[in-house]
């Protein structure tokens, strides 16, 4: 049975100053909150952020809407939202050749456009483009491996935070064909709330990473709960402090090594056997041993599902 979507109309001049000014630099939805916000005219239609959502969005959003792209800019936010046709690629300034991946960039304050463009560094073949208060990385994957792109990532969030004073997280969609790159900007966007959502460790969050935290958020928050109570007893929760859910995050970061776990967290490599056996104690889970290193990395995406 197809999912219903709650769908609110209300009119442009009501709404707030920074969403009215994205709305009118955005030929497409935008997102704000959870929630996405077309503007029709003088009305604006909102629903929330959900594939049942953005497919009647797009039903919504009139055709004309869909194939205006006059500015580069304007270019850039149809492709992002799916526009793919030679035309559009081509005012964009992207070509019909080689992959791409969309990353993300989301910042603590709103930056000043060109600061944050002179910041990230980008090649020529790169693109860059604000959508509703966030920075838009198109970047032509080229012979760049997984691990150098979030490398490039991370170093240029770290650059916003020590240059600009602005903390900075990323998102980072799979690599992509031209003509599908909204859906790695769609990735990009869930990679980033997902990270954020789930506390995980470090400012840049890749979609391809992410695979025990999509899972858990594909259960049910009332079936999440209830699997995680069968595995986990009650009274580990008291002992899951944020001191010791830094240590496991830092830990699985490091794919279950030690030493480097250890030098990370300033602390002996007793301390942190001592934690673990302690983990192992609480809640029965040995997180040493890759099975149960994998069960409770899951545990901790269901309890956070839960919450929701």
């Amino acid at each position: 049975m197809e999912k219903s979507v709650e769908m609110s109309v209300r009119s442009f001049s009501g709404m707030d100053d920074g969403l009215r000014a994205q709305l009118s630099e955005c030929g497409g939805p935008v997102l704000r909150d959870g929630k996405l916000y077309l503007r029709v005219d003088g009305q604006v239609y909102s629903c929330a952020d959900t594939p049942e959502g953005r497919e009647l969005m797009e039903r919504i959003r009139p055709e004309k809407m869909r194939r205006t792209a006059g500015t580069a800019e304007e270019a850039l936010l149809a492709v992002l939202d799916g526009e793919s046709d030679p035309e559009t690629l081509r005012k964009a300034g992207i070509s019909e050749k080689g992959d791409r991946c969309v990353i993300l960039f989301r910042f603590s304050a709103e930056p000043d456009g060109r600061t944050v463009r002179e910041l990230i560094p980008t090649e020529e073949t790169d693109r860059t483009v604000m959508t509703g208060g966030d920075l838009a990385l198109i970047m032509q994957t080229g012979r760049r491996s997984a691990e150098e792109i979030y490398e490039f990532a991370a170093a240029a969030a770290g650059t916003m935070e020590s240059e600009a004073g602005i903390a900075c997280s990323a998102g980072i969609g799979r690599s992509a064909a031209p003509k599908d790159i909204s859906g790695s900007f769609r990735e990009a966007r869930e990679a980033l709330e997902t990270g954020l959502r789930h506390k995980l460790p470090g400012r840049v969050f890749a979609y391809s990473r992410q695979i025990p935290e999509r899972i858990a958020d594909m259960i049910p928050p009332e079936s999440a709960e209830a699997l995680r109570r069968e595995i986990l007893p009650p009274e580990a929760d008291r002992m899951l402090t944020p001191e010791m859910m830094e240590t496991i995050q830092v830990y699985f970061s490091n794919d279950l090594n030690f030493s480097t776990t250890a030098r990370q967290l300033f602390i002996h490599r007793n301390t942190l056997l001592y934690r673990m056996e302690k983990i192992r104690r609480e809640t029965g889970l040995d997180l040493r041993k890759f099975e149960d290193a994998a069960v409770f990395r899951i545990i901790m995406g269901l309890r956070e599902n839960g919450n929701k």
